[in-house]
């Protein structure tokens, strides 16, 4: 959030955690979960946005609904022959190719990850990126975990088998959601490998980070954890990575920069610690969004994916 924008808004959110904690609480909530406006063509990030996009013409276009609204897929599909390579035993001689999602993170979109696209085609795999909700050329106005999975589990639904999931950032804290079964009443998808690129591993740190940023104060931090066991099901501390990884204990790599700013490489540590199946592999300065455009890291899930 912009430095003005935290000067106005914080005094008002201080005044209101004490006076109505539950009102800044839900106020609080609402802000959490909505991602800033997109920047105008005409600027140098817009620009980027554009020409990110295009990467996205080879792609079919599909809107896969779910129930708060739809989200918009892009299926990358392997030339015919090439649907075999690295494939045997993981899929059905009739039924399509093994499916790769890839799953970008918080006020990003799909085109961002199509870095991952041609190697994973050329190992034979489908490959479905999607634009979360709120994101891209999705519907909805707020995007948070419960939202993200049911979006998450409609996309591996329609292109099932999913082989692997290849996330960044927020991407990652939504992926171990519906892998683990965390939020009730959202089916637990199936994939065989995972990858974290940049992924949180406390929810709940981030919470109260958050809070502290806007002037939340302890009433009201307590009013949007609440607002959050409501809404999600369960209460924040249940989203803790290294705790979901640990149940679903999937073959994972994790690979995170020591220099990311935007979340401290010990996170990486934590989702390490989940077990011997998670592999970690540290970058460095590459930071919390150029990562994505590395070629050693793209190289390393590529291999990862194909096991």
């Amino acid at each position: 959030m912009p430095s003005a924008a935290l000067r106005v808004i914080r005094p008002l959110i201080r005044i209101g955690s004490f006076i109505a904690p539950r009102t800044a609480g839900r106020a609080a909530f609402r802000l959490f979960c909505t991602p800033p406006r997109q920047p105008g063509s005409d600027t140098r990030s817009g620009k980027a946005i554009q020409g990110a996009r295009s990467r996205l013409a080879p792609a079919q276009r599909q809107a896969v609904p779910y129930a708060c609204g739809s989200v918009s897929t892009y299926l990358f599909e392997p030339e015919a022959g090439l649907q075999d390579v690295a494939q045997e035993g993981l899929r059905d001689e009739a039924g399509p190719a093994p499916t790769v999602i890839l799953l970008h993170g918080w006020n990003s979109e799909a085109a961002f990850m199509t870095a991952f696209v041609a190697p994973l085609l050329a190992a034979g795999f489908r490959v479905v990126a999607y634009d979360m909700p709120a994101h891209g050329a999705s519907t909805g106005a707020e995007l948070n975990i419960p939202l993200g999975v049911a979006s998450l589990a409609a996309v591996a639904r329609v292109f099932a088998p999913v082989h692997a999931i290849v996330t960044h950032s927020f991407g990652g804290a939504i992926a171990l959601a519906a892998l683990a079964g965390s939020v009730p009443g959202e089916p637990r998808i199936k994939a065989r490998r995972l990858a974290l690129i940049s992924a949180p591993s406390s929810i709940a740190t981030i919470t109260r980070n958050f809070g502290a940023t806007i002037g939340l104060g302890r009433r009201g931090q307590a009013a949007l954890e609440k607002r959050i066991h409501s809404v999600a099901g369960n209460p924040v501390e249940v989203f803790e990575g290294r705790e979901q990884l640990a149940g679903i204990g999937l073959p994972t790599l994790v690979i995170h920069d020591r220099q990311d700013r935007e979340l401290d490489f010990h996170h990486a540590e934590a989702l390490a610690a989940a077990g011997p199946f998670v592999t970690l592999e540290a970058t460095g300065g590459l930071g919390h969004r150029r990562i994505l455009q590395a070629k050693s890291v793209v190289e390393s899930v590529t291999r990862f994916v194909v096991g």
